[in-house]
């Protein structure tokens, strides 16, 4: 009984995985900029830097606040 139990979870994990559920999107600098920009109230993006593996993002704003983009899921996390 337990065998089958743990077959099904690992057949449920490999079936999420192939369908994608476990990866994280990749970042570009213009999501970046336009994430930043919608999720800050007055946000206007002057500069980006994206990480060598595409995951996190670190946007630099006209009046000089700094805000960090990354995934979290299938959506974005921005934190100033």
């Amino acid at each position: 009984m337990m065998w089958t139990s743990i077959v099904g979870i690992v057949t449920i994990v490999l079936l999420a995985r192939a369908l994608g559920f476990g990866r994280n999107p990749a970042l570009d600098e213009g999501t970046a900029k336009s994430v930043a920009e919608a999720a800050l109230p007055g946000f206007v993006a002057t500069a980006t830097e994206v990480d060598a593996a595409a995951r996190t993002a670190r946007v630099t704003g006209r009046d000089g606040r700094t805000a960090t983009v990354r995934p979290h899921g299938d959506r974005w996390v921005v934190r100033t």
